[in-house]
């Protein structure tokens, strides 16, 4: 048994000599020491290369998922409760001068109401939220029903492309206000910053024609638009009545738009040198009980 034990530990003994005698003749023998060298680095450099390549894979798909998720989430530079409600859309505008809608037209009592009807849900109330993100105040809805007076600016801007037409046929409208000329302007200026604000950029082409020897503008042009039932729906849930005379009261002046005072006078109230109808004395007719309805609603729009 002692011999067997001493076998082993002789045996033992001499592995881990001719061990030792290996690792010092590979740190004696250059070319040895080399080849070790060289196969570290041929193992080393493709594992940090596949290293670094999964690494910066894996930054770049975080980076873009990032981007994708702050442009989802900052898709507008302002903030409006209507966003949510902004469905992109191709839309053809067909505007060439035989074209014809409710809108276009001489003054008859079915363009003023299919006009009239635009501005039915211009007058909504928002949260106080909704005025901290725009940094603004606003008048309150003193209805009991809580809320901020706004107007989404669509209507603002049609508004005053309501008036300029007006003002185009005021043998018709007798819109008679020392104001006008300051209306008119702000209303010219108003639409164009906001028409160079939206840059619509879709293509105007031409064509020839046999008769003429200018190109002429092919005014049907598909555009990309905003479906406009979508906002004037969300509008239409949150709209109030001004002439409810509840809801819109200056501190000291009482009511900012008595019904009464409309409906005995035909005149608008605030705006006493304005008659609504067409015409003062002698002209044309004021406006039907419906359409009185449509223009309190609408706010005097």
């Amino acid at each position: 048994m002692e011999e067997i034990q001493s076998e082993r530990r002789s045996s033992s003994s001499d592995r881990y000599n001719s061990s030792d005698k290996e690792g010092l003749l590979s740190f004696r023998d250059p070319e040895l020491r080399t080849r070790r060298t060289w196969l570290c680095q041929t193992l080393t450099m493709p594992i940090l290369h596949i290293s670094l390549i999964l690494a910066y894979t894996i930054l770049f798909f975080i980076l873009q998922h990032n981007t994708h998720s702050n442009l989802h989430r900052n898709q507008h530079l302002i903030y409006s409760p209507l966003n949510d409600v902004l469905v992109p859309e191709k839309k053809f505008v067909h505007a060439t001068f035989r074209s014809r809608n409710p809108y276009k037209g001489a003054p008859s009592p079915e363009l003023d109401h299919a006009w009239h009807q635009i501005f039915v849900n211009s007058n909504i109330r928002v949260s106080a939220r909704d005025l901290e993100k725009i940094n603004k105040t606003s008048v309150p809805v003193g209805d009991g029903k809580g809320g901020y007076y706004a107007i989404p600016d669509v209507y603002h801007q049609l508004h005053c492309l309501k008036f300029l037409r007006q003002m185009l046929y005021n043998d018709y409208y007798q819109i008679k206000k020392p104001t006008n000329p300051i209306h008119i302007d702000h209303c010219v200026d108003n639409l164009r910053q906001n028409l160079m604000c939206k840059a619509d950029v879709s293509l105007l082409t031409f064509n020839w024609v046999a008769d003429d020897r200018a190109p002429k503008p092919d005014f049907d042009i598909e555009h990309e638009c905003k479906n406009w039932d979508r906002i004037d729906a969300w509008a239409q849930e949150h709209r109030f009545d001004i002439f409810d005379e509840r809801t819109l009261v200056h501190p000291t002046l009482g009511p900012s738009f008595p019904e009464k005072e409309y409906k005995d006078t035909g005149r608008i109230p605030g705006h006493p040198g304005f008659l609504h109808g067409h015409g003062e004395a002698g002209g044309h007719a004021q406006m039907t009980g419906q359409e009185t309805e449509e223009y309190g609603k609408s706010g005097g729009k």
